[in-house]
């Protein structure tokens, strides 16, 4: 009996050991497929419609096995009339993308598309950290279009990358950003779509090896098509994107 607390210590501590091991593995896998993605786009002088991507690995399309399998791709293909003016970048945080943002200050824009939050989530910051440059971010949208949708963070410690406790690290971190997303959203009154649920909630983590990519971290095609769906149906954009 009296080696039980050093036994029990021993596996504590190999656990969190596997753990780094592991996560080390999953992160250099993720910073290999981000520096092959691409940012999807459309070009054109005669488009109907006009809109900005400003964002984050999610804005990118990082994960997705085709950069027309992205959220902007899949935009692409339904509103084939319109054009796409992506400015993500892979390990963008809110201060980031609000620099992204200001790059395209003197353009005009029926529509900003934004992706935040998940790589501050990463980084451990916490919401208050957060908050004044994502503030700065919605209003700066909003004076450069008057229609602005938010895509925030899905809940990050469902990831297959992560294993207990970092993953319940990460979903505290990702429902108490989620909070706050929500807030400044109804304080600015842009459209907000919310990607974040609950452990039984979430059909990506039901499925893993179908949603996510092959780092276990970031979404694969199958996820990206569901939040597209996701932002068809808690946003406007295909009415604005329609509009003659």
């Amino acid at each position: 009996m009296k080696r039980m607390p050093l036994i029990l210590a021993l596996l504590i501590g190999g656990i969190f050991v596997f753990n780094a091991v592991f996560l080390g593995i999953r992160v250099y896998q993720a910073v290999r497929l981000a520096g092959e993605s691409q940012a999807f786009e459309v070009r054109s002088n005669d488009a109907g419609r006009r809109i900005l991507v400003v964002g984050d690995n999610i804005g990118v399309g990082t994960g997705a096995g085709d950069p027309g399998l992205s959220i902007a791709g899949l935009i692409a293909r339904d509103f084939p009339a319109v054009e796409i003016i992506n400015r993500s970048r892979n390990g963008a945080g809110v201060t980031e993308v609000l620099e992204q943002l200001l790059t395209a200050e003197e353009e005009a824009f029926d529509v900003i598309l934004i992706h935040a939050g998940s790589i501050d989530i990463l980084r451990l910051k916490s919401p208050d950290e957060i908050k004044e440059p994502l503030s700065r971010l919605l209003h700066q949208a909003l004076a450069i279009s008057g229609r602005v949708i938010v895509m925030g963070p899905g809940n990050i410690g469902l990831a297959p990358a992560f294993f207990p406790p970092i993953s319940w690290m990460y979903t505290e971190r990702a429902r108490a950003a989620r909070e706050l997303f929500v807030l400044l959203a109804r304080q600015t009154r842009v459209e907000y779509v919310d990607l974040f649920r609950e452990s039984g909630d979430d059909p990506v983590r039901k499925d893993p090896g179908r949603f996510f990519a092959s780092d276990r971290l970031h979404p694969g095609s199958e996820a990206y098509s569901l939040w597209y769906g996701e932002l068809m149906r808690q946003s406007s954009l295909a009415d604005i994107l329609r509009r003659p």
